[in-house]
């Protein structure tokens, strides 16, 4: 009878032990990266959506900057009727951020742990508003500076998948501004490349972020604080 060649029981432990190894070293790089151009395809369909709704919104309503704002929306569910539902595919507004699912009106966290201290809810200067998605969207219109003066913004706050964690601002939330009140553009594009400081340091600025994955060219690279 001829000898049939075989792996042993131990040679064929050692092959698995590998190739977990191996798994193991790699899979989370994997995961990671999948992560990252899950966000980044998000964050170009928001970004994609806000632009395209504000257009179409202006075409019937007059520029975004003559908008009423503050004191001046005197019935937000109206001005949600006017300037924004029509415009999005089947929107809906929260009264704060519970009404939509979160665990709490101040759920959001800096990079660095610490929460935002936002009061992400709707009143008569900002409208926080669910697209159908999941997206949630926050729209401040008015608030005041640390001397406790009005100051007009036009920010543009968004989780990308709402609720779900991670609720971290660089992560899965992400800020845009209007330029001129007009073109919608991520946070701190008028920054030079270099003066982007999105990092978890203390002295880092996670509302950065946004403008430095599109200045990578839409890219979450290896030097962002993932």
């Amino acid at each position: 009878m001829k000898k049939k060649n075989a792996f042993t029981l131990a040679e064929v432990l050692i092959t698995l032990g590998i190739i977990g190894v191996v798994a193991a070293m790699t899979l989370p790089a994997i995961l990671a990266k999948t992560d990252k151009q899950e966000t980044v395809a998000k964050l170009k369909k928001v970004y994609s959506v806000l632009s395209q709704g504000i257009k179409r919104s202006e075409l019937d309503n007059g520029e975004i900057s003559e908008w009423p704002t503050g004191a001046a929306i005197t019935d937000v569910n109206a001005y949600f009727d006017k300037y924004w539902r029509p415009y999005y595919k089947n929107p809906k507004i929260c009264s704060t951020a519970v009404a939509c699912g979160y665990s709490n009106k101040n759920a959001w966290i800096k990079l660095n742990g610490q929460r935002t201290g936002w009061g992400v809810q709707t009143d008569e200067t900002r409208v926080l508003f669910m697209l159908s998605d999941g997206t949630l969207i926050f729209n401040p219109r008015n608030t005041t500076d640390i001397n406790g003066n009005n100051v007009y913004v036009n920010l543009f706050y968004v989780d990308l998948n709402g609720p779900k964690n991670p609720n971290i601002v660089g992560k899965d939330v992400f800020i845009f501004t209007l330029s001129d009140k007009k073109l919608l553009r991520p946070f701190g594009y008028n920054k030079k490349y270099e003066d982007l400081d999105c990092s978890k340091q203390s002295s880092g600025n996670e509302n950065d972020c946004t403008a430095k994955i599109i200045a990578d060219g839409w890219e979450i690279k290896d030097d962002y604080p993932w």
